[in-house]
């Protein structure tokens, strides 16, 4: 399944299994590299990925029909990287 495809059925169903995982395996490269550029390499961007994916799932009815879907793809990930970052900085100034 391409990425409109996975996104398309996405904002109909978030809970579609076959598209969240389509999503995922079509763009590891991409996610990886995002996470790696916002968190490092290591086990704070493991833990991050179930996290990035579910937020680009949820954002999926926001995807207008006329948008390149890797595109789209690209801009939520580095959005939802940039936020996850941002949640974890004032969580942690919260904490000191």
């Amino acid at each position: 399944m391409t990425n409109r495809e996975a996104i398309l059925r996405l904002s109909v169903n978030a809970g579609d299994g076959a598209a969240i995982t389509s999503l995922h395996e079509n763009n590891l490269d991409p996610i990886r590299i995002a996470l790696a550029r916002y968190f490092g390499a290591g086990p704070a961007a493991q833990r991050m990925e179930s996290e990035l994916i579910q937020r680009i799932v949820d954002r999926a009815r926001s995807y207008d029909n006329q948008e390149n879907a890797d595109i789209w793809f690209a801009k939520m990930t580095n959005f939802e990287c940039d936020r996850l970052r941002n949640e974890g900085i004032f969580e942690k100034a919260n904490r000191e």
